[in-house]
C-alpha cells in the first residue's frame, strides 16, 4: 500500500525521535533484498529511525520506496541515508524521501542540504576539533567513528569532559553489553548496525529472530 501526500517529519520531530529513543538501525548490506528485509523487522520491532547507506546497491530506489510505504510508514518508522559523502548524494537522498542524513565524515555540504530541507544532520566526527567545527555547522548530532578503534567509552568520558555540551552519537562496533557504559560516559546515541540488525539472521529467514534482538536493544536505549 502506497502513501500519496503525506506530510514529511519534521526536523525537530527527529531530533525529538532520537532524544527519546537513542538509537539509529544502520542497515548496510550487500544487496538491497535483505537490506528492504532489515528495514522492515526494524520497523516491526519499534525501532522509528532506520538508516539506509548509501553503499548498499539501489539505495536510493529502496529509500524511496520505504519513504512511500504504507506499512513501513504506520509502523512509526521513518528513512534516512547514511554513509553520505557529498552534498550532491545529500540532494538525492533528500529528493528520494530520506529524512536524515548520516556520514562517516564532516561534510558541510550535507549539514546545508539537510538544513535546507528541514532534516536531521549527524556528520561524523573523530577528534574534539571535528567535534567543534560540526556544532559550529549546525549538525544536529555528532557521530563519534569508529568508535570501538579509537578508545570505546574511555575516549567519550575524556572529551566530554572539556565538551560536555555536545550531544556525541557513538557508532562502529558497538556491542549490546556495552551500552550502559557508554550512557555512563554520556553519549547522546547510538548507530548500531550487525550487532542490532543481524544480517545473519535475516539471510536465513528468521526475522522473528531479528525482531526481538532489535527490541533488546531499544529497550536498552530507550528513555525511561
Amino acid at each position: 500500500m502506497a502513501v500519496t501526500h503525506r506530510p514529511p517529519v519534521l526536523r525537530r520531530d527527529l531530533i525529538r525521535i532520537f532524544g527519546e529513543d537513542r538509537l539509529v538501525a544502520v542497515i548496510r548490506t550487500p544487496d538491497a533484498e535483505t537490506a528492504e528485509r532489515a528495514a522492515r523487522a526494524m520497523a516491526e520491532a519499534g525501532v522509528r529511525l532506520v538508516e539506509i547507506t548509501l553503499t548498499v546497491p539501489d539505495a536510493y530506489e529502496l529509500i524511496a520506496k520505504l519513504a512511500s510505504d504504507g506499512s513501513f510508514v504506520a509502523s512509526g518508522a521513518i528513512v534516512g541515508a547514511g554513509t553520505v559523502l557529498s552534498g550532491a548524494q545529500a540532494e538525492d537522498a533528500l529528493l528520494a524521501g530520506a529524512r536524515f542524513l548520516v556520514s562517516p565524515a564532516l561534510i558541510p555540504e550535507m549539514l546545508e542540504a539537510a538544513r535546507a530541507r528541514d532534516a536531521m544532520a549527524m556528520p561524523g566526527t573523530m577528534t574534539p576539533t571535528e567535534m567543534v567545527k560540526a556544532a559550529e555547522l549546525g549538525a544536529d548530532y555528532i557521530k563519534v567513528y569508529p568508535i570501538a578503534t579509537i578508545g570505546g567509552p574511555d575516549f567519550i568520558r575524556n572529551v566530554r569532559r572539556a565538551l560536555v555540551h555536545l550531544p556525541l552519537v557513538v557508532t562502529g562496533n558497538i556491542e549490546y553489553e556495552e551500552i550502559p557504559a557508554y550512557l555512563a560516559a554520556g553519549v547522546a546515541g547510538f548507530g548500531f548496525g550487525s550487532a542490532l540488525i543481524r544480517p545473519d539472521l535475516i539471510a536465513r529467514g528468521d526475522v522473528a529472530g531479528a525482531v526481538t534482538n532489535a527490541k533488546r536493544f531499544l529497550a536498552a536505549t530507550r528513555r525511561a
